[in-house]
């Protein structure tokens, strides 16, 4: 099935929704099993995204881009908190990482998936909450 986006775009995507870059046979690392299982969602879902709809995720993915590169770009500020007569925002990041949660979501949503649960960036890591009964 031809896809609409290209390799790079793909490779975007699934590194906003936190996805591992990986091939899906990829499922052990030096002994180690790797969660890729929800990434075969996401992968199919890219290859049947509508021609016509395929601008809208872009621009998503430009906006993902842009709050990304201002977070590594605005590192430095983090050790500061005044520049002469400038007052350094102290709340920037938690803000840009609030957008950048509300933006991912909405990729998410252009693809019907969940963001990766086992994405470390947001608390992930794989752990699920199972009852259990005694």
């Amino acid at each position: 099935m031809s896809s609409v986006f290209t390799d790079h775009e793909k490779a975007r995507i699934r590194h906003h929704l936190g996805y591992p870059q990986v091939s899906a046979i990829s499922t052990m690392i030096g002994g180690v099993p790797m969660a890729i299982e929800p990434s075969f969602m996401l992968e199919g879902a890219m290859d049947r995204v509508m021609p016509e709809a395929a601008d809208i995720t872009r621009e998503k993915i430009a906006t993902l881009d842009t709050i990304e590169r201002q977070m590594v770009g605005d590192l430095e500020l983090l050790a500061v908190s005044k520049i002469e007569e400038i007052t350094i925002n102290p709340d920037e990041m938690k803000a840009l990482r609030v957008q950048y949660d509300y933006w991912a979501d909405a990729l998410a949503n252009d693809f019907r998936v969940m963001r990766n649960p086992y994405d470390f960036r947001t608390g992930g890591g794989g752990v699920v909450n199972v009852r259990v009964n005694h």
